[in-house]
């Protein structure tokens, strides 16, 4: 019981991250981004008491944006092939929602939106272009 009550607070913090990384896995197959907030969210509560949760935290952190530059590659090729395919994933997206005879053409349509706009934005650095943009206005 002393021991409860002296590790109360570590124990509802570790508690509470790993129930949002299990919900991170319960919510990954939804459209958008699922459940990646919620294991970031988690792994963040986690790494306060936990130093192998802090070293991947620092990990991800460190090398998360690599993995852009190996998807994303600035071959001209590349990118336009991710620019056809950002294209493809609009028009089955509007086709879809167009439609719309049933729900699983819905959610595929939001999620083929989601989807392009990602590959769309990603590709070419246009997102940070579009920051650099509004930050000099």
């Amino acid at each position: 019981m002393n021991f409860i009550s002296r590790n109360a607070k570590r124990i509802g913090i570790d508690a509470a991250g790993y129930l949002l990384i299990i919900l991170a896995g319960l919510t990954g197959w939804l459209p958008g981004p699922g459940g990646i907030p919620l294991f970031i969210a988690g792994l963040g509560l986690l790494s306060i008491n936990n130093k192998w949760a802090k070293d991947l935290r620092e990990y991800v952190l460190d090398h998360g944006g690599k993995i852009l530059k190996i998807i994303f590659p600035k071959h001209q090729v590349a990118q336009w092939a991710y620019d056809i395919v950002a294209l493809a994933l609009f028009a089955v997206a509007a086709y879809l929602g167009w439609r719309h005879a049933a729900i699983w053409q819905v959610s595929l349509a939001a999620s083929a939106f989601i989807l392009a706009t990602f590959v769309s934005l990603m590709n070419r650095d246009r997102l940070a272009s579009m920051r650099a943009r509004k930050k000099k206005k």
